[in-house]
């Protein structure tokens, strides 16, 4: 699905068959509420929903390019609402269920939410009238309530950040049965401002999620201030030297989000775990372009394209040498350095 974001501008048949044959076996397979299935195996057509957060939205964006299916879009989007379980108008997800499925990413997730609005957002332009209007308003306060509580000022306050996982009224010290309340402590880049990855139950996540904040750009989420902030921030902390990483600080063995399953797939500076991922790359030159940032964003896609000659289009990279790791020929990452292209050559962002 990210990858037919750059494949609609190729004019090849084969390319467009592919992804309207990807669109309609995902379709055809999804659960009986409208869950989309983050894929469906080829040779037997199984599905597979572990990883389930996010198909469903990728799966709306991407129809909306081509041949969207109505009934199945509103089928999906009511999945979704099912998703808002606190009624906040935040979706919720288990750990590791979205494009970081092997991460520990978990209950109101940054990037998922930022997809969400891009999701409504898009949708809205197929319908008319009061359907239309619905989906607009339901976007809106989904970016106000990540602005609300996902954005961190650099103050090291964090109960607004978890005071919506609370049982009770109460003040900031105490709940409203005189219990004290127990607040986590920030500890890395608490002095910078960004919008956090993760809001879990009382409790948070500290690295900068490049693919989160750059959706929050890419979706109307962030103002121009907050625009400015996140991609001074990228250059600031070097993500953007081979674009992009996919956060910072990395994740260490002894962390509190460090997780046994990681292995050495996600071991620092790999993987989810601060890993390049050339897919992201394409993204980033968006949100350069959608800034106003046209140099920047020439410089950026010159320098997508030397990786994706050097790992001919591979998944991933290493976050310190940049040496490509994973699978070659990855379709995302080929769709999105397409897609950066026509960004920079339109100057727009095509999301």
């Amino acid at each position: 699905m990210i990858a037919s974001l750059g494949a609609r501008f190729v004019e090849d048949n084969q390319i467009r068959e592919a992804i309207q044959a990807s669109l309609s076996l995902l379709k055809d397979h999804r659960g009986p509420r409208g869950a989309i299935p983050n894929n469906v195996d080829c040779a037997t057509l199984r599905p597979n929903f572990r990883a389930y957060a996010d198909g469903g939205l990728w799966w709306i964006v991407a129809s909306t390019l081509f041949t969207p299916d109505l009934d199945v879009v509103r089928e999906v989007l009511c999945w979704y609402e099912y998703q808002d379980v606190d009624q906040s108008g935040l979706l919720s997800m288990q750990e590791g269920s979205d494009w970081q499925d092997l991460f520990c990413t978990r209950g109101k997730g940054l990037y998922l939410n930022c997809l969400y609005v891009l999701a409504l957002r898009r949708a809205a332009e197929l319908f008319k009238d009061d359907e239309a209007d619905r989906l607009r308003r339901r976007a809106a306060l989904v970016a106000d309530r990540i602005n609300a509580i996902f954005w961190y000022r650099g103050d090291r306050d964090t109960q607004r950040h978890i005071a919506h996982s609370f049982s009770t009224e109460g003040t900031f010290l105490r709940d409203s049965m005189g219990r004290t309340r127990e607040m986590p402590v920030k500890r890395y880049l608490t002095d910078e401002q960004y919008y956090l990855p993760y809001l879990g139950f009382r409790s948070l996540g500290e690295w900068f999620d490049s693919f989160g904040n750059i959706l929050a750009i890419l979706a109307g989420v962030a103002d121009q201030q907050q625009c400015d902030i996140i991609l001074d921030f990228i250059s600031r902390y070097s993500l953007d030297i081979w674009p992009l990483r996919s956060l910072t600080p990395v994740v260490r063995p002894g962390d509190a989000d460090w997780r046994d399953y990681y292995g050495s797939l996600n071991s620092p500076h790999h993987y989810h775990n601060g890993g390049v991922w050339p897919f992201l790359g394409g993204f980033y030159v968006a949100a350069l372009v959608k800034a106003g940032r046209a140099e920047a964003a020439e410089l950026a896609l010159g320098s997508l394209a030397q990786l994706n000659q050097c790992g001919q289009f591979n998944e991933w990279h290493d976050g310190e040498t940049s040496a490509p790791m994973g699978a070659q020929d990855q379709a995302w990452s080929a769709g999105m350095y397409l897609f950066a292209w026509e960004c920079v050559r339109r100057g727009q962002a095509l999301v």
